[in-house]
């Protein structure tokens, strides 16, 4: 799905549903965001920020809600930001980044270990 600035991509990879992100996050399209977390189904969403290249404050407010929504579905929503990206200079910036992957294999390898111990 694209709308503008933001391109909105869906993947799986053994039972964990990716949600891929390219462009600016803002206020014009975070409830796209929020509808293609609220469309997964997974016990993991992965939601890869690795594309942002712009998060504003209600981008934020949507990632955070995001994560308290599925985890009061006992599900997780894990994001991805490396370190180098715009995105996880914002995330650095509000506090979010003790949550974050800093690549879609460390987020996909976190996955098999939790389901090891499991």
């Amino acid at each position: 799905m694209t709308d503008g600035d933001l391109t909105i991509s869906h993947d799986a990879d053994d039972g964990v549903e990716i949600i891929r992100l390219e462009g600016d996050v803002d206020l014009t399209n975070a409830d796209l965001v929020r509808e293609a977390v609220d469309a997964t189904t997974a016990e993991r969403v992965v939601l890869d920020l690795s594309g942002v290249t712009f998060l504003d404050s209600t981008a934020i407010t949507t990632l955070h809600d995001g994560q308290q929504r599925l985890a009061s579905e006992q599900r997780a929503l894990v994001v991805v930001s490396p370190p180098e990206t715009p995105s996880a200079w914002t995330l650095r910036v509000t506090g979010m980044d003790g949550a974050v992957c800093e690549s879609l294999d460390e987020a996909l390898v976190a996955e098999l270990a939790r389901r090891a111990r499991a």
